[in-house]
């Protein structure tokens, strides 16, 4: 991830939890960890930001189709 720092990170990954407890799934602390990070990864690669609203909308598409399974 460029341009960004830990409060980024915390910050997206709080939005991220809180997408994936809207759909019902519960997974440890290391998988959601390395599930934001691609999300910001896919963020930043789209040219898109960190801010609330970008990474909500990818976390939205993200676990919709289910990308997250690759890290279960």
């Amino acid at each position: 991830m460029f341009y960004t720092d830990e409060e980024d990170i915390k910050r997206c990954y709080k939005i991220v939890n809180n997408e994936l407890r809207k759909h019902n799934i519960v997974l440890d602390e290391e998988v959601i960890k390395k599930i934001t990070t691609d999300i910001m990864n896919i963020s930043y690669s789209k040219g898109g930001d960190y801010s609330n609203d970008v990474i909500q909308s990818f976390a939205e598409a993200y676990i919709a189709d289910r990308l997250y399974k690759k890290f279960i």
